[in-house]
């Protein structure tokens, strides 16, 4: 009998516990299924004893695409045609900010594992996680204008910290994408390596952080969390509540629209 496929898959091995992102044919999308089974892995690997360090990376070639545009279609569908979706708005976006949270809750390092593409909520992810190492071809962008959405799964609050308003306010107005080398000089993650050093850079953070002082790790993570990242939870608050407006608009209808046709949007500003 064939092996049931499932959309997150956790393996633990010298004290690294890797959690892959196993949809590849949705480009890692963070579908609602997605998110719910990713938040459950990471609860795992927080309570298992032996995880002293935690690798997120994606199967394929991307390391997550972001929200699931198909889902977004039939919200929009159900919106133009005045009903209400199958799925409440606010529901589901906090379910992909609990992934965030937990990333942040769990007093572990994570690594971010970047190959290929990481866009909109992808970025989200990467941004959650202590560590952010990427190839420095890593195609990446907060694609969240270009589908008249604002960003989401607290991009507003963490990417800033990072990077300053103007190059946070450059990147999320103006949609345009760039590469892991970029967001390397710029600070927004890590460090960028070339396609075959990578997994080797990996591997040995991964291995300095698991025969580390995790109690010391675990302080250093809560008090970055108290300082940098206290607004966090406020700030989701103000996505989620802007999510619930936008998705309503006719733009975002278009623009959900005109990225599965293929073509460039005309927005209407209603």
């Amino acid at each position: 009998m064939e092996k049931e496929k499932r959309l997150v898959e956790v393996t633990v091995q010298e004290g690294i516990a890797t959690v892959l992102l196993n949809d590849p044919e949705k480009r890692n999308a963070l579908s609602m299924p997605m998110a719910e089974t990713l938040t459950a892995a990471l609860r795992q690997v927080w309570q298992d004893s032996r995880v002293r360090v935690i690798i997120l990376r994606g199967a394929g070639e991307v390391f997550c695409a972001g929200g699931d545009v198909t889902s977004m279609k039939q919200r929009a569908d159900a919106y133009r045609e005045g009903r209400e979706p199958e799925s409440d708005t606010r529901l589901n976006m906090w379910k992909l900010n609990e992934v965030v949270l937990t990333l942040r809750e769990i007093p572990k390092p994570v690594i971010a594992w970047i190959e290929g593409a990481a866009a909109g909520g992808g970025m989200s992810l990467a941004l959650a996680c202590d560590f952010s190492l990427a190839a420095e071809n890593a195609k990446m962008v907060f694609a969240f204008s270009g589908i008249a959405l604002a960003p989401d799964m607290g991009a507003s609050v963490m990417a800033p910290v990072r990077i300053g308003f103007p190059r946070a306010a450059d990147l999320f107005m103006t949609g345009r994408r760039f590469t892991g080398r970029e967001a390397a000089q710029w600070g927004l993650i890590t460090s960028a390596w070339s396609s075959e050093k990578l997994a080797e850079e990996v591997s040995m953070l991964a291995h300095r952080l698991a025969y580390g002082p995790t109690l010391a790790y675990a302080e250093i993570k809560r008090s970055l969390n108290r300082t940098l990242f206290a607004g966090l939870h406020d700030g989701m608050a103000e996505e989620v509540e802007g999510a619930a407006r936008l998705t309503r608009t006719a733009d975002h209808a278009e623009a959900v629209e005109a990225f599965l046709e293929k073509r460039r949007p005309a927005f209407t500003g209603r």
